[in-house]
């Protein structure tokens, strides 16, 4: 059963629009969680464990920076592709505009 910290951060992630972004940290602090690396890395468990099974909406998760996550070139280009589909622009270098698409 997960915790009420867990189905917080959950519920967070679910509710980030389409064309909206948030980082994994600022999900942590937008729902309670400690901020900071150890939040962060408890949304990326979050996500990992659970976007499929609770229909997250895992590719409006990025870095601090705007930079996608995800290390397998196959995932880059997918999450790239879910974004851009809601009206999300990526740079050159492949980051979010922050202060234009994240939310919080």
């Amino acid at each position: 059963m997960p915790t009420e910290s867990t189905m917080l951060i959950v519920e967070f992630i679910r509710s980030i629009p389409s064309g909206r972004v948030a980082s994994y940290g600022a999900i942590a602090e937008l729902s309670g969680s400690p901020g900071g690396a150890l939040g962060a890395r408890q949304v990326a468990r979050i996500l990992h464990s659970m976007s499929r099974s609770q229909g997250l909406p895992w590719w409006r998760v990025v870095k601090k920076d705007g930079a996608i996550a995800l290390r397998d070139e196959e995932g880059r280009c997918l999450q790239r592709e879910l974004l851009e589909s809601e009206g999300v622009e990526l740079d050159a270098s492949g980051k979010v505009d922050m202060g234009r698409f994240a939310i919080g």
